[in-house]
């Protein structure tokens, strides 16, 4: 939590070394925040080296803004600081950004927290922010798969979500957390267990062997790019990918489709993240199935060019909201 200095709120300041956010385990590296362990497999340890390759391509993009004209923008994060793994911190160096304490030289304050729903942003505890000071994300508190599934409903005007105890068929019981990635796939009707949600088996595969899902970055509520993550269907609901492609918004969703989505995010009061879509290969349409305000990427298995490539897009776009 942020501490208070003349009634402002000056965000934490953790320690900028990132590796203090990791443990070593002796099954492989610990997040310390979430409590999510990396196995040191041969697989992840590729996917590291990957991260480090788009790491270095940023600092090199990073040097090209840092001597320019223009004042960089400037943003405190609350309660947490994004580490390089997270795609905000990528973003934000190569539009010029610089990471601030201090909301009086702040140009934004951004609600920075891996956990699923909050009463309150810790912003709201203080009354003299501000006026000028943009709030990325502060309204953003519940990210739970029960909200995703009835704000999607509200939007979409068709239903994710299901009652496993009067449901005749399969359906995905999965945990109301974010980043859990403990789906599966059960046999309705079926007692509702508590902490999990259940919804509808999406078919999001091409062919019967492969599942795809769009990873959708947003801004300002605006898809930006796609990333289209590809995995077999035997490990449809793990977080790893077999192939990771970059494609435009508009090569993806049709207008009508990026204006539901566009509604969705301000439903959510999402104004950065990334969120999870699937569309039906029987009916076309689309599901979001996740929203992540802390997203990481951009994802280890896309080629490095089309890394670097999104970043400077994401980068782009965030200048433009920034400056909106």
């Amino acid at each position: 939590m942020g501490r208070q200095r003349g009634g402002t709120l000056i965000p934490s300041k953790p320690s900028s070394a990132w590796w203090h956010d990791l443990a070593l385990e002796r099954g492989g590296l610990r997040a310390v925040k979430t409590g999510a362990l990396i196995p040191l497999s041969r697989d992840n340890l590729v996917a590291i080296m990957r991260g480090f390759a788009n790491y270095a391509a940023t600092q090199g993009l990073r040097l090209g803004t840092r001597f320019g004209p223009v004042r960089p923008m400037r943003i405190a994060f609350t309660p947490h600081q994004p580490q390089p793994w997270h795609l905000i911190w990528s973003v934000l160096h190569v539009a010029g950004g610089k990471i601030v304490s201090d909301l009086n030289t702040a140009d934004a304050i951004f609600y920075f927290e891996d956990i699923t729903t909050r009463d309150a942003c810790p912003l709201q505890a203080f009354s003299s922010t501000p006026q000028s000071l943009r709030q990325i994300n502060c309204a953003c508190l519940d990210v739970s798969k029960s909200k995703v599934g009835r704000v999607f409903e509200e939007v979409f005007g068709y239903p994710l979500s299901l009652d496993p105890t009067c449901w005749h068929g399969p359906a995905v019981e999965k945990s109301e957390r974010n980043g859990a990635h403990d789906g599966r796939i059960i046999t309705c009707p079926a007692e509702r267990k508590d902490g999990m949600v259940y919804e509808h088996v999406i078919d999001n595969s091409d062919n019967g062997r492969f599942v795809e899902d769009y990873r959708s970055p947003t801004i300002g509520g605006k898809i930006a790019l796609v990333y289209i993550k590809q995995r077999s269907m035997n490990y449809r609901f793990a977080n790893t990918n077999d192939r990771v492609l970059l494609r435009r918004p508009e090569q993806i969703f049709s207008a009508q489709e990026r204006e539901n989505l566009a509604r969705f995010c301000k439903a959510m009061d999402l104004d950065w993240g990334g969120i999870d879509v699937l569309r039906d290969r029987q009916s076309g349409r689309l599901y979001v199935v996740d929203v992540n305000k802390t997203d990481m990427g951009p994802p280890t298995a896309l080629a490095l060019i089309d890394q670097v490539r999104s970043v400077r897009l994401l980068s782009r776009a965030f200048r433009e909201y920034m400056h909106s």
